[in-house]
């Protein structure tokens, strides 16, 4: 059984409302669809219902809500995002091991600024090596897809927009710095 939340009843403690737009911390951007209460067995329990990037739905149950979600980023903090992409890039550590520590902490973090620093480092050290390994690249397409996601639900753009001006950013600024 299942029963849709009344948004504006608070009892229920929610965060987040129907329309929010979120980032989960597994699936990347989010909008939160509806908070509805199902029973299973004699439990019952909240959850927000979310419709993912790629139109999949999520489960996420309120009580998670603190390890699982954050609201998706603000003007204001997409223009830090563009100031860290303004900078040039800063080495990555020599060791393989430490760099790939480095991409799944942004990745399980999830702070945008954090995912702009790690993909502008991680294509200056592409071009400057003609290469990354196969897992870096994989985290690459992975962490660029999500800062794009993200990007064009907080400056309400086009994806092919936010994909130009990421590349743009990185192609002016990313590359003149410390040898890799």
């Amino acid at each position: 059984m299942m029963t849709q939340i009344d948004p504006s009843d608070r009892s229920t403690l929610c965060t987040f409302s129907p329309d929010d737009w979120i980032v989960h911390r597994h699936y990347g951007i989010g909008q939160i669809k509806a908070v509805e209460t199902k029973a299973i067995g004699e439990e019952e329990t909240t959850y927000y219902r979310i419709e993912a990037h790629n139109s999949s739905t999520i489960w996420v149950p309120i009580s998670s809500e603190d390890d699982l979600l954050r609201p998706a980023a603000s003007e204001n903090e997409f223009a830090e995002v563009v100031q860290v992409l303004q900078r040039p890039s800063r080495k990555m550590n020599a060791q393989f091991q430490t760099r790939i520590a480095r991409i799944r902490k942004v990745s399980r973090e999830g702070n945008p600024v954090m995912l702009a620093r790690t993909v502008r480092d991680l294509w200056a050290r592409r071009n400057r090596r003609g290469q990354l390994s196969n897992t870096e690249e994989t985290a690459w397409r992975r962490l660029v897809d999500r800062l794009i996601a993200e990007w064009t639900v907080s400056m309400d753009l086009e994806e092919d927009q936010a994909n130009q001006k990421l590349y743009n950013l990185l192609e002016a600024h990313a590359l003149p710095s410390v040898a890799a």
